[in-house]
């Protein structure tokens, strides 16, 4: 592989509070993530959430709508922000911005868009201009596109005006009631029409929807090697290369029993605990990782796609130690699956020209 086509590639890694412990504070994470050489981080809004309050006696969350102490909040972003640039980092994306779109009701519609616009600040402050948008889980919305499209149209245009303007990746979620595939996502895409509105892909996603069985992850669906390579062979052929914002990479672990999923504490659906807490890196065997991650980055890389690669994990038996080494070890080992899945990708022939 030349060196110019590793160079090339604009890597992120996610942070993410799900399974952490308490004690790996955002701070220290991007220190980890910088340190592995990685010059793009992806923002959890919890995260920034989780240090405002460890480091402000009585902050009150930004709620459904909007509400909270966002001055304080951005007053924290900006703390981050300043982190960043010192450590030679851009934040790429914050997430997640969910249940936001195909409500009927007029006052959750008015509460979203609120929300928004506090959000709004807050990537301001983090001198961010990507807001990741997950398809909603509230079985409450509606299931009609053309509603789902025009509140995320709106808030494309509403991100398109603010200073500087803000760009919507919208991802699917294999839970989600209505749009719970890639397939969901291009036409919603195609529906909203704005430049500033594209797709977030997910290789975690994408096969928990296409490979395995929703019901009960982690098994596999009969013929799913044939359904997942039509699922991505139509990718290819559909999806333009400048409507996919950036592509997130995780696998998912074998290690986790399926009724576990079923009964777990929360009352999460399956699909939805299974990404919670059992989503490794992929080709790191330790994991058990087993879904078919390097099928899915080859056919969005056939797109003739090169924006961002965000590596994105939970894996709650390790990550929720108290071992303050734990998100070193993850960017370290993100560095370390990358390297395999662009040995993988060479040997397809995939990378000359890059």
């Amino acid at each position: 592989m030349a060196s110019s086509e590793l160079s090339a590639i604009e890597l992120c890694y996610a942070t993410s509070s799900a399974g952490m412990h308490p004690s790996h504070n955002l701070p220290l994470k991007l220190r980890a993530i910088a340190g592995s050489g990685f010059k793009l981080a992806e923002i959890a809004f919890p995260d920034l959430e989780a240090y405002a309050a460890q480091n402000h006696s009585g902050y009150q969350k930004i709620d459904n709508a909007g509400r909270g102490d966002i001055d304080l909040l951005c007053e924290v972003a900006r703390e981050i922000e300043a982190l960043c640039v010192e450590l030679g980092m851009k934040v790429l994306a914050v997430h997640p911005f969910s249940e936001f779109e195909g409500y009927t009701d007029a006052k959750k519609r008015e509460d979203g868009f609120d929300r928004a616009q506090a959000w709004f600040k807050v990537l301001a402050a983090l001198d961010c201009q990507m807001l990741q948008v997950g398809s909603s889980d509230d079985p409450e919305t509606s299931g009609d596109l053309d509603v789902i499209a025009r509140d995320l149209r709106q808030l494309a245009d509403e991100a398109a005006a603010v200073d500087p303007p803000i760009r919507i990746a919208y991802e699917m979620w294999a839970w989600g009631v209505h749009v719970n595939t890639w397939q969901h996502t291009w036409e919603v895409c195609k529906l909203v029409d704005r430049p500033n509105f594209g797709l977030c892909l997910d290789t975690f996603q994408i096969c928990a929807r296409a490979y395995v069985d929703p019901a009960s992850p982690p098994n596999v669906l009969p013929s799913a090697s044939a359904h997942l390579a039509a699922s991505l062979e139509n990718l290819t052929r559909s999806v333009p290369p400048e409507k996919i914002f950036y592509l997130q990479i995780s696998d998912g672990s074998r290690k986790v029993v399926a009724d576990t999923l079923r009964e777990n504490a929360q009352g999460l659906p399956p699909l939805y605990a299974w990404s919670n807490a059992w989503r490794p890196l992929p080709l790191l065997d330790v994991f058990r990782g087993f879904l078919p991650v390097v099928d899915v980055v080859e056919a969005v890389w056939r797109t003739g796609w090169r924006g961002p690669w965000s590596y994105e994990v939970f894996y709650e038996a390790d990550m929720a130690k108290h071992d303050r080494d734990v998100p070193t070890r993850w960017t370290a080992s993100a560095r370390e699956s990358h390297r395999m899945i662009m040995r993988d990708l060479e040997k397809r022939g995939l990378l000359h020209g890059a």
